[in-house]
């Protein structure tokens, strides 16, 4: 009793693209097998039954007799299981771990293989483009005086951005240094290629927390890079200043190819090398 207390705090809400991916593994299991006289709810249960033996046994009967949602857990349980991932227990309710699995399965379903584990992850050490270090003599000295308007220039982005803090406010073009308008461009048409609209949509890498902004480091007397155009914000309320890896949504497995476009290009993730402002990229080492 006391474990499935504890356990009850740890229960997230099931994101909608668990459903979807339901979906489209029964879709597949039909276009295999031919036209099945099961929905798909149906089915999940006809699985579950198939499968008892690897159910929790302190948690069977009431995923066997519970609701679509416990039993859709628990199916997608044993699919990562069966996949090689840990999904902890297989016991129907959703938590931090299965979450994890279900996105690393998610990942194997439409990439082939399992993503690398992020905890070993390091970053790219390519600069070639020649950014400066984050030293405010060396970016003077490549970039020119913070806060000069006369540096920036109006760039059309690849896909369209919407205001982190303003979703309706829509943002086809920003103001950037010209010395990487053309890096940040290269970088959003590869986003743009691989994941596509609707996936940048669901990642949330349309939200846009802003580029060139005339201030000083929060906190801090030394200039932000952002004040000479030369860093930019993404989804500011999903991965806010101080959190790491374990709230960040950026480190996540489905952003590895976002971030490597930016590294390609010799952009830096505080992220990515120091654990915290995930929502942060800068063209300065």
């Amino acid at each position: 009793m006391l474990y499935h207390c504890d356990h009850k705090q740890l229960i997230m809400n099931i994101p909608a693209k668990a459903h979807t991916f339901a979906q489209t593994v029964f879709s597949l299991t039909v276009a295999e097998h031919g036209r099945m006289a099961l929905n798909l709810q149906e089915f999940i249960k006809q699985e579950l039954n198939k499968n008892q033996g690897k159910l929790s046994p302190d948690h069977a009967n009431a995923i066997l007799s519970g609701n679509a949602n416990r039993q859709l857990t628990a199916w997608l349980q044993l699919l990562a299981t069966d996949a090689g991932l840990d999904s902890g227990l297989i016991d129907g309710f959703w938590g931090p771990q299965t979450d994890f699995a279900f996105n690393s399965l998610l990942f194997l379903h439409e990439n082939g293989a399992l993503p690398p584990f992020w905890r070993d992850y390091v970053p790219l050490n390519l600069n070639p483009n020649n950014w400066p270090l984050e030293k405010e003599a060396d970016l003077i000295a490549f970039y020119g005086q913070p806060c000069n308007e006369s540096s920036l220039l109006l760039i059309d982005l690849p896909y369209e951005h919407r205001l982190a803090w303003d979703l309706s406010t829509k943002v086809r073009r920003t103001r950037c240094h010209s010395k990487v308008a053309d890096s940040i461009v290269r970088v959003l048409d590869k986003v743009k290629a691989h994941y596509g609209e609707d996936k940048i949509k669901e990642l949330r890498l349309d939200r846009f927390g802003g580029c060139y902004n005339p201030r000083r480091k929060r906190g801090g007397t030394q200039w932000s890079t952002h004040a000479w155009g030369i860093a930019l914000d993404y989804d500011p309320d999903r991965n806010q200043l101080q959190w790491g890896r374990d709230r960040a949504h950026f480190a996540k497995a489905e952003y590895e190819p976002w971030w490597s476009f930016w590294e390609e290009e010799g952009w830096v993730s505080l992220g990515r090398k120091s654990n915290f402002d995930w929502m942060h990229v800068q063209a300065a080492r």
